[in-house]
């Protein structure tokens, strides 16, 4: 090489590979960052179903469509399932010892559970004794017992 000759003519055109003669390998490489994409959400969204699931089969989300579902029932057996709703509840919440309690006690703890007096003194009266008496309990309002499941006030023992 001479001297006096300019360093850069010395080189060559960088030949790039041919464009593809199709969009495939657009279309590959789209699927392979999909596939990739899918592959790293995949546990985010198994955690996320988990806790949906967790959530429907909560304690609470059951006395609610427990609750809802009994509106359509005449008022004998519809209080007879409210009443199993919320023994339900209180059993998984404040234990099965909560559970087994009945008449006044049982009324105390529901209010205790909700943190009121709708059952020790309001129409709530009705799960103690009332219900098993030979007349049957009179219906307790759907509405107020939907209200209480609405929004739980349960107190620190009951959690």
């Amino acid at each position: 090489m001479p001297a006096s000759a300019d360093p850069l003519d010395a080189l060559r055109a960088v030949r790039l590979p041919p464009e593809p003669a199709s969009g495939l390998f657009g279309i590959v490489l789209l699927a392979v960052a999909a596939g990739v994409v899918v592959v790293l959400l995949l546990p985010l969204l198994g955690r996320l179903a988990a806790r949906l699931r967790a959530r429907a089969r909560s304690p609470l989300a059951v006395l609610k469509r427990t609750l809802r579902a009994t509106t359509t029932l005449p008022a004998g057996e519809r209080t007879l399932a409210q009443a199993a709703a919320l023994r339900a509840y209180v059993a998984a919440v404040a234990g099965p010892g909560a559970a087994a309690t009945s008449g006044e006690a049982w009324l105390g703890e529901l209010d205790r559970v909700f943190a009121t007096d709708f059952f020790t003194r309001g129409p709530g009266r009705s799960f103690g004794e009332a219900l098993y008496a030979g007349g049957g309990a009179p219906p307790v309002p759907s509405a107020e017992l939907e209200q209480l499941a609405a929004a739980p006030r349960r107190t620190a023992a009951a959690r």
